[in-house]
């Protein structure tokens, strides 16, 4: 059924005339509550966050200087993709921090080739450097 919920008792509502703008409004039968359905544009900004980012295109060439692009994408800047669990065996692995800010630090593990992991912490600590190890294949032993 396409019956919308009460945010304040949870009853069902019905349909109550619509905005000037259009938008359906409803009223909840209990408690006389209004209020509008509305869909986030979560997913659409993301998307166009994503295809933004390979791209050559600067923000002052986008519609007011790129000021609502920025507006809406602002909290896509603070996501970090976390690495899958890396499960191939290497020799020798490389694990060293970098600071990009003061109370953060990146710890990267990797090969001679390429980058296996990295983990998020505020400093180089023997904590931080266990967690990140957890996330990589042991390395083979010499014998």
């Amino acid at each position: 059924m396409n019956n919308k919920k009460c945010p304040t008792c949870g009853m069902a509502m019905k349909r109550n005339g619509r905005t000037s703008a259009g938008a359906q409004r409803r009223r909840c039968r209990e408690c006389g509550s209004s209020s509008m359905h509305s869909h986030g544009s979560e997913l659409a900004d993301l998307n166009a966050f994503i295809g933004w980012l390979p791209s050559k295109d600067a923000h002052r060439s986008m519609p007011s200087g790129g000021r609502t692009f920025r507006r809406r994408n602002e909290g896509f800047w603070k996501m970090w993709p976390m690495p899958d669990v890396v499960d191939e065996v290497h020799r020798v692995i490389h694990v060293d921090g970098i600071y990009p800010e003061r109370d953060l630090c990146v710890l990267i593990a990797c090969t001679e080739e390429y980058v296996l992991s990295w983990h998020l912490a505020r400093s180089e600590t023997v904590t931080a450097r266990s967690a990140l190890l957890r996330t990589v294949a042991p390395p083979l032993r010499s014998s």
